[in-house]
């Protein structure tokens, strides 16, 4: 053996040896508390071999799946502050200054799609991009109400808690969204030029390449492949907004507002109570049951046309009762 080599073997020895002796982060301690590997691993294997398939029409980048939706960049600006004039009076002013340039802090900076996905950049780097690349049909409304989301809870940087929530409030956020389209008026479908069966359809596609897009990062999660931060954030996103879809919707609002404020304090079980959320590890059948929920919500929408159609039987169903 070489010298060079001897020195080497002996390096990478002592290295790997400090790593086990090493402290644990606090982001290895959040993440072990709720045990994201198990969590991925019952996802992986409630998976059903239908929904593996509809997963299999999503092709090629499929959070960026193409919805036929038509809209303009002023639409897309209006509505979005609309939308979160709906939410919140501060959450719609803080909104409102990054839109109109008046946040020095934080900059919206919209152009023209040219492969660049949606992002916003490092919060601990000043001044925060929020990047939103113009796509002129419905998923650059989702995108700047996601991205827009991410910038209300980075007030003390990024927190712990948000490197492992951090996508769970931009994605209840989207579901706030669908519910938001789906009840408007016949004026404000016809002012932006929205065919209802259209939009309706574009809502459970974008959904459906969500969960897809999630699912992907579950699976590299499950596998030990990729960024265990990255994938382990977006498994959960869609584990908490699919319990989220099911609260009580009058309570909808402050929950996912107080949800917000406990991840940007870094407060990850205040951030769980919010939702009623029992994550810790030890608590197998609840954290079961979420996960189940997940794969059925995504089940359901895959099984019916349109959410219409979803509606239609849920309101035939209260009907039966009714009748027993």
């Amino acid at each position: 053996m070489k010298v060079i080599d001897y020195f080497k073997r002996m390096f990478n020895k002592n290295k790997n040896q400090q790593l086990l002796n090493a402290p644990k982060t606090r982001y290895q301690e959040l993440v072990e508390s709720i045990d994201d590997i198990e969590l991925s691993n019952m996802f992986i294997s409630g998976i059903t071999p239908d929904l593996i398939d509809t997963i299999k029409q999503y092709k090629g980048n499929q959070y960026e799946y193409p919805l036929q939706t038509k809209i303009s960049t002023d639409n897309t600006i209006e509505l979005t502050q609309k939308f979160f004039e709906s939410i919140d009076k501060d959450i719609s002013r803080k909104v409102n200054d990054i839109i109109n340039g008046n946040n020095p802090n934080i900059i919206l900076k919209i152009e023209n799609y040219n492969s660049k996905g949606a992002y916003v950049s490092n919060p601990n780097q000043m001044p925060i991009i929020v990047y939103i690349p113009l796509k002129q049909d419905l998923r650059q409304l989702y995108e700047m109400i996601h991205e827009l989301t991410h910038t209300l809870d980075i007030d003390n940087g990024d927190t712990t808690t948000r490197k492992v929530l951090g996508e769970v409030a931009p994605q209840c956020m989207e579901r706030m969204l669908d519910n938001y389209l789906l009840t408007m008026t016949d004026n404000e479908l016809n002012k932006y030029d929205f065919n209802k069966t259209v939009l309706e359809k574009d809502i459970q596609d974008r959904r459906l390449s969500t969960f897809a897009s999630r699912f992907h990062n579950t699976q590299n999660l499950n596998n030990r492949k990729g960024n265990r931060e990255l994938d382990s954030r977006y498994m959960l996103a869609q584990i908490y907004s699919s319990h989220f879809n099911n609260l009580d919707k009058s309570k909808k609002k402050g929950k996912l507002i107080s949800f917000i404020e406990s991840v940007k304090n870094d407060e990850f079980d205040e951030a769980n109570n919010c939702f009623g959320l029992l994550m810790n590890r030890n608590l197998r059948l609840h954290r079961e049951l979420y996960v189940r929920n997940t794969i059925s919500e995504a089940d359901n929408i895959r099984t019916h046309q349109n959410i219409n159609t979803i509606q239609k039987q849920r309101d035939n169903d209260l009907t039966r009762d009714d009748i027993s």
